[in-house]
């Protein structure tokens, strides 16, 4: 989903970068001006997991904005953020040291699907992404490389994603992921697959009476709760976002 969370100060560099914040200030990001940008994505998975979030993994995070928006909900928090490409990563590293999260945050540049010790089995209690979410099949890849890479499933299918969070997750973890509307039966369908329950659905829509485009979702290994659909988040009202989702960007004071 599309869209223009944050505030974009006059900043940047000669690589072609921009430094942006989201939620009024307390988060900053780094990213291309040109290329792969935040969308209300992450900022919508992030307020979608409740805290605590103990240690966490953040599966192609891109610029960060997924992993600083989990620390910023959750001063105990520590993630391991990997990134498969590289420019992204380098990035994401600037954005965690310019928001001072020191160690709390290690980016990995490397593929989630190979084992690493950083990536151990069973061993996050939250597994969290904003994965790439359309099939190679559908529609022509941004002739951009970085953004095809992270919006086609070019080197991550969501099969794929969900061996890694299946592997990686803790017995009585969380798995969260924000998705495509319309790939939402296949999502659920992998997550079962997987022995990942689905426990918590939330759909997005981006007005009162259009279908919706996302659904957030929260699911646990092997749990025996049953699904609960919530009530919708509808992103804008009239010329503007709804007051939920002003709440959600820092927007209501």
């Amino acid at each position: 989903m599309t869209g223009g969370p944050g505030e974009r100060p006059p900043s940047g560099d000669a690589a072609g970068t921009t430094v942006d914040t989201l939620l009024r200030g307390r988060v900053a990001l780094v990213q291309p001006a040109r290329g792969f940008r935040v969308s209300l994505d992450p900022i919508l998975l992030a307020a979608f997991l409740a805290p605590p979030f103990g240690r966490f993994l953040d599966v192609g995070c891109g610029a960060g904005a997924l992993s600083f928006l989990l620390l910023e909900a959750d001063a105990r928090a520590s993630g391991v953020a990997v990134e498969i490409q590289p420019r992204l990563a380098e990035l994401a590293v600037a954005g965690r040291d310019r928001n001072g999260l020191g160690d709390r945050l290690v980016v990995v540049a490397a593929d989630a699907r190979r084992r690493s010790p950083l990536i151990g089995a069973a061993s996050f209690d939250l597994v969290a992404s904003n994965p790439p979410y359309r099939p190679l099949a559908e529609g022509r890849p941004s002739p951009h490389a970085e953004r095809a890479v992270a919006n086609h499933e070019v080197t991550l299918t969501l099969a794929e994603w969900l061996d890694v969070a299946a592997r990686a997750v803790k017995p009585g973890g969380r798995v969260g992921v924000v998705y495509p509307a319309g790939r939402a039966a296949e999502l659920l369908a992998g997550l079962q697959a997987h022995a990942l329950i689905p426990g918590r659905l939330r759909p997005v829509y981006p007005r009162t009476g259009q279908p919706a485009t996302r659904v957030l979702v929260e699911a646990q290994p092997r749990s025996r709760r049953p699904l609960r659909v919530e009530p919708p988040l509808v992103v804008h009202d009239g010329a503007g976002y709804t007051p939920e989702l002003r709440k959600i960007l820092g927007e209501d004071h």
